[in-house]
């Protein structure tokens, strides 16, 4: 068994500006935590694989290539399925924190919008 501290790790993550902390690690599963200053996030993409987001704090829009936003903010999870765009951006004006998993091991890298011809999925 292996235990982590998220208050531990979330302290890390403002003091020293880390984005993405890994957690845990087997083949087929990771799990990981995301740290982002107000605005910051990610860009439009997917991964080959389902993935939860729960949000530890702040405020999150999630939004779907098609343009659809969601705000989600703490304690509350989002369920994204294989090949499914998303973006995910701090909405608050304080930290986000996001707790995530998928079903893959690090390493893998995620397809963004523009990739797909590369990836076979607009094929």
């Amino acid at each position: 068994m292996d235990f982590v501290s998220l208050d531990q790790k979330i302290g890390e993550a403002g003091k020293e500006k880390i984005r993405n902390t890994h957690l845990f690690e087997a083949d087929n599963f990771r799990s990981w935590m995301l740290y982002f200053e107000p605005g910051d996030g990610t860009p439009m993409h997917y991964h080959q694989s389902p993935e939860t987001f729960l949000v530890i704090e702040g405020k999150c829009s999630v939004k779907s290539m098609d343009g659809e936003e969601r705000i989600i903010e703490k304690n509350q999870i989002v369920f994204l399925a294989a090949k499914d765009y998303y973006q995910l951006t701090n909405a608050g004006t304080e930290p986000l924190v996001l707790f995530g998993n998928r079903s893959e091991p690090f390493g893998v890298r995620p397809v963004r919008a523009g990739e797909e011809q590369a990836a076979g999925k607009g094929t």
